[in-house]
């Protein structure tokens, strides 16, 4: 009898220090998000009907909206539909010197407008004189609608702005990678691009 009663006190006295050892507050598991597959870096030559032709990725689709060669400019997205995001592009021709220095402005006001709700705002400059192209990538973190945005130009000529959208909530965190797989398909287009 004596055995069975130890047993059972040293069974109360576990359970006693075991609900002592848990007396703080649990901590509740992080968000999980997908696991996003990203398709191998393959890219095919795309021309323009309005000018410029540089290579896009094979995973990708170009919408054209207005592609009117007469016209001083078109758009077009790069449509990226894994991931949920289009690249939103102009290509403008241009007409003298005073539509480069305007274009180059309105391009800097367009990514710091997003400035409110960027954590930081990273500015890459690149220049390709074999194909006459030079110009600017902004990388925009935080929760921003346009992560990433860009212009490329021969100075003289040409002014091709680009800007990336996800088609969700602008999360840092969910959209990582993705962004990082896109970035360097735009990086690709820019470094293949030549004006017509």
């Amino acid at each position: 009898m004596h055995k069975v009663l130890g047993i059972h006190n040293l069974g109360f006295w576990l359970l006693g220090l075991l609900l002592m050892a848990c007396n703080e507050d649990p901590l509740p598991r992080p968000r999980g998000y997908f696991r996003i597959e990203t398709p191998p870096a393959s890219y095919v030559p795309y021309s323009l009907p309005c000018g410029g032709q540089f290579e896009v990725p094979a995973h990708a689709k170009i919408e054209l909206i207005n592609a009117d060669g007469a016209n001083a400019s078109c758009w077009f997205n790069l449509s990226f539909p894994a991931f949920s995001a289009k690249l939103h592009c102009t290509l403008i021709r241009l007409r003298d010197p005073a539509d480069f220095i305007s274009l180059v402005d309105d391009s800097h006001r367009m990514v710091f407008s997003h400035e409110a709700k960027a954590s930081g705002i990273q500015t890459h400059s690149f220049d390709l004189p074999e194909n006459q192209v030079s110009g600017l990538v902004f990388d925009l973190g935080g929760p921003v609608a346009s992560p990433l945005q860009f212009f490329a130009t021969d100075s003289t000529d040409h002014f091709l702005r680009g800007s990336l959208y996800f088609q969700h909530v602008p999360n840092p965190d969910s959209i990582g990678p993705a962004l990082d797989y896109v970035r360097q398909d735009i990086v690709h287009m820019i470094e293949t691009l030549q004006w017509k």
